[in-house]
């Protein structure tokens, strides 16, 4: 969190358009605020986002393996926000000052674009994706998985891990969700039994190329944009090493309250089979890993209290990971659609 007050903001600011080779008279406008502050930046040669990075999140070098990652994503034809490289060749820029230093990042700007749903819309059975786009949906991160198992990672790549120990270990990515304020005594207990159990099952599944590598982490509707040519994947923040169906179970996760949920699925994944297979393997692992991704939601909470998105994941989250936690603890299965596979 950047806890300087708006005149230190407009200097890092002024200093990271700088370092990035922007006139000091480019047009910059606040756009949201929520893990990072991102700007919107423009002049005349074109437009860009500007994110003051939160602090001790991440290291210069994951940042760098993370812009790497999106220069090769968008050669394989994954359409991706450019980032943009600082006047010394860099994809980091420090700015401030002392105690006060903060990490920045710019990407060329997706104008004209879109999310293509609203998370909680969707998990409350409201308005949903079209077929079409859910298809689309399913080919890019298929494009993504794909590209992320035949590409070589660099030497000096830095990106933390969905495994076992970062979904439900002893210090998740996201936090504990056993320790969320909110839950009673026998909710406490029903969730602390499934990180155990989700640990195990979890910790027992391969790692092999073909299951494992580098994944966005975070493909919810927000971060799917759509404009006249297609859908572009932002926020690589959470990017990291996982198994490839967490990207589509963090995709699908959302669609499980809706009526259409098992439709929303299949088509998806209908469009995930055009440009690679998943396999009997790959849905054995489909449950916990939707569980596991339910979770991280109310660990991400618990840091947060005051956040709009804690009151929803408190409201909306939790019953419905509570009663498919005790289904799964019972039969191995949560409720929620199967992933059809083959």
């Amino acid at each position: 969190m950047i806890t300087a007050g708006t005149n230190q903001i407009d200097l890092l600011v002024q200093q990271a358009i700088a370092e990035f080779g922007c006139p000091p008279d480019s047009r910059v406008a606040f756009v949201k605020h929520r893990e990072n502050h991102v700007f919107r930046v423009a002049n005349d040669d074109g437009e860009w986002a500007l994110k003051l990075h939160r602090r001790g999140y991440r290291s210069d070098r994951e940042i760098e393996s993370e812009a790497a990652a999106c220069e090769l994503i968008g050669s394989a034809g994954v359409r991706v926000p450019h980032p943009l490289r600082t006047l010394g060749g860099s994809y980091v820029a420090s700015v401030g000052s002392g105690e006060g230093m903060h990490q920045a990042t710019m990407q060329v700007w997706v104008p004209n674009a879109s999310p293509i749903g609203d998370s909680a819309a969707i998990l409350a059975g409201g308005p949903r994706p079209a077929d079409e786009t859910l298809f689309d949906l399913g080919r890019t991160m298929a494009l993504m998985h794909r590209c992320a198992e035949q590409a070589q990672t660099p030497p000096d790549y830095e990106r933390p891990a969905w495994d076992a120990e970062g979904l439900v270990g002893a210090a998740p990515l996201w936090g504990r969700a056993s320790e969320l304020p909110a839950l009673d005594v026998r909710t406490r207990s029903l969730v602390l039994e499934l990180e155990q159990r989700l640990r195990l099952e979890l910790g027992a599944l391969r790692k092999s190329a073909r299951t494992y590598g580098p994944i966005h982490g975070d493909v919810t509707m927000e971060n799917v944009l759509r404009d006249e040519d297609g859908l572009v994947v932002i926020d690589f923040d959470d990017m990291g090493d996982g198994w490839y169906v967490f990207d589509v179970a963090t995709a699908c996760f959302f669609f499980t309250g809706h009526p259409e949920a098992e439709r929303m699925i299949e088509r998806t994944m209908e469009g995930y089979a055009v440009e690679r297979v998943l396999t009997p393997e790959d849905a054995r692992a489909w449950h916990p890993l939707l569980l596991a991704r339910a979770l991280t939601y109310l660990g991400w909470s618990v840091a947060r209290p005051t956040e709009e998105a804690t009151a929803f994941h408190i409201a909306e989250v939790l019953p419905r990971v509570a009663a498919a936690g005790r289904r799964y603890l019972d039969t191995g299965r949560t409720g929620w659609p199967d992933l059809p596979v083959g």
